[in-house]
């Protein structure tokens, strides 16, 4: 008898052990931005959604979506198995120019797989920062993975001194969309984002050969210099495809976020970032550039998309003013 109970009592231990007790339910608290009793309902429904990411089924909160927002979240959630890392969110609801609220800074752990590099696994960070998207009533409408609030900041305050803030702030949110895209592997939206002519350029570093005699090294015609090569949409995310499959895991940062407004056509915007790239099987660092069309908010397009892995000499990398877009007229 003693036997038996000995048994039932590891059986339980087991159990709390292997359970998600160290699951961290957390609330989110919104101090600032509407009424008393629409904050209260939001930290409500955000609540219970963080909370419904231990277990990864959203089946009990799928009122509180539209068709796209629940989308959204579900490969997000699928793709990185985020959880929730904080007891407590202070927040704040933000009104926006275009029509409903915004809701930053939920902070979530990320599952990272095994890189083929330790050194970048480690450097890795596994946590990232939500942004809910709301609908006027309060549905969420999209979820994604924050850039740093500095680069925040800085939109905000160029838009205040630029006088095109509501601009900005659609940059913002469709950059932290495109970002966020590769991280749960939505090739559905990068298909729809990029222009069916759009010019993907992707750079890569040529080796001094060793071959070269050392005066002519010295001559600056071994140096390593950067092959441009140019790829189709369709190539481009057919290769894409390939990466996704082969990665567990696919985890875009965005170091740096700077953008300009073309001088001629104020609905066209060159967006330059440095980007690190993390998966599975490959690490990189480069410089991506974005020509992006905005003439339509809802439905912006990428025309360019560059990337390079080091900066020119001159510590410039591929930008707005090096390409020619000619609009055609609408006929008669």
């Amino acid at each position: 008898m003693e036997m038996n109970i000995t048994k039932v009592l590891l059986i339980i231990f087991m159990a709390q052990v292997y359970t998600p007790a160290f699951a961290i339910m957390g609330e989110v608290i919104i101090g600032a931005g509407a009424d008393p009793l629409f904050r209260q309902q939001i930290s409500a429904n955000l609540s219970e959604v963080i909370n419904s990411f231990e277990d990864g089924n959203l089946t009990s909160q799928r009122t509180l979506f539209t068709e796209e927002g629940f989308r959204s979240i579900k490969q997000l959630l699928e793709a990185t198995g985020m959880r929730n890392a904080r007891r407590t969110h202070r927040t704040n609801l933000v009104n926006l120019d275009r029509g409903g609220w915004e809701v930053r800074d939920i902070k979530v752990k990320v599952k990272l797989g095994e890189t083929a590099n330790n050194e970048v696994q480690a450097a890795t960070d596994p946590t990232e920062y939500l942004v809910f998207d709301l609908t006027p009533k309060g549905l969420i409408d999209n979820v994604n993975f924050s850039v740093a609030r500095g680069h925040v900041k800085k939109l905000i305050d160029d838009g205040k001194r630029l006088g095109d803030s509501a601009r900005r702030l659609k940059i913002l949110q469709t950059v932290e969309i495109f970002r966020t895209a590769y991280c749960r592997k939505d090739l559905d939206y990068l298909n729809r984002i990029f222009s069916d002519d759009a010019l993907i350029i992707v750079g890569r570093v040529l080796k001094p050969r060793e071959d070269i005699p050392d005066m002519l090294q010295s001559s600056g015609l071994g140096k390593e210099r950067i092959q441009f090569v140019r790829r189709t949409k369709a190539e481009y995310l057919a290769g894409l495809e390939v990466v996704f499959k082969r990665n567990a895991f696919v985890k875009v940062v965005f170091d740096s976020l700077d953008v300009l407004q073309h001088g001629d056509d104020p609905d066209l915007y060159g967006v330059s970032l440095k980007q690190n790239w993390y998966s599975s099987t490959y690490s990189d660092t480069g410089w991506v550039f974005l020509l992006w069309d905005f003439k339509d908010d809802h439905n912006p397009t990428i025309y360019v998309r560059s990337w390079q892995p080091e900066k020119f000499e001159d510590d410039s990398i591929i930008g707005l003013y090096d390409f020619k877009i000619e609009r055609g007229k609408a006929q008669d």
